[in-house]
């Protein structure tokens, strides 16, 4: 099946959209695969090789309905195909367990905080500007509901209103962000 040619507009916007994919995914989908192959040298090299893939079907972007799915779909298919390697071959997999450490990682709870941490910013930005400056007022700066009310010029019960759906919207936003193989 011949492809169809691509001009140079739409090479740049499936450059653009590219690019938003790789900053939107590179680092959930790292973290997808470090949790599997416990590796960051194998969990960087997969993440490469899907980018890499994902570039080469990018003339297909409009046909694929669900991105996100699709590049975990992908990920999961690199780490098992890394994992048969290691399995079927014996110097790879001397590499892999010498240089593996295999006592409780801080690579991996530095990763697990940073993972938290972005997902509770990204959730932070989405509050109504209202709600999101109660929040840091409260939480940030350690300001009671009744210095927030002063400040803004609104009830105590207004504060702690948007303070607990603020505090309650976050809480659904992070445990969702966590993603299991």
């Amino acid at each position: 099946m011949k492809r169809k040619e691509i001009t140079n507009g739409e090479e740049l916007l499936l450059q653009e959209q590219f690019t938003a994919y790789f900053r939107l995914y590179e680092y959930p989908l790292y973290c997808f695969a470090l949790k599997t192959i416990q590796s960051e040298i194998l969990a960087r090299d997969i993440i490469q090789e899907v980018f890499i893939k994902l570039w080469t079907v990018r003339d297909q972007f409009s046909t694929i309905t669900n991105i996100e799915d699709y590049l975990y779909k992908m990920v999961r298919n690199k780490v098992v195909d890394v994992l048969r390697q290691l399995a079927n071959d014996r110097r790879l997999r001397a590499e892999y367990f010498n240089d593996h450490q295999w006592e409780e990682s801080r690579t991996y709870d530095n990763m697990i905080a940073k993972e938290y941490e972005f997902a509770l910013s990204e959730a932070i930005n989405q509050l109504p500007p209202q709600r999101r400056i109660i929040y840091q007022l409260s939480q940030v700066e350690g300001r009671t509901r009744n210095e927030i009310a002063e400040k803004l010029s609104i009830s105590p019960s207004t504060v702690k209103n948007q303070l607990t759906a603020a505090l309650s919207y976050l809480r659904k936003i992070a445990a969702g962000q966590i993603k299991l193989f």
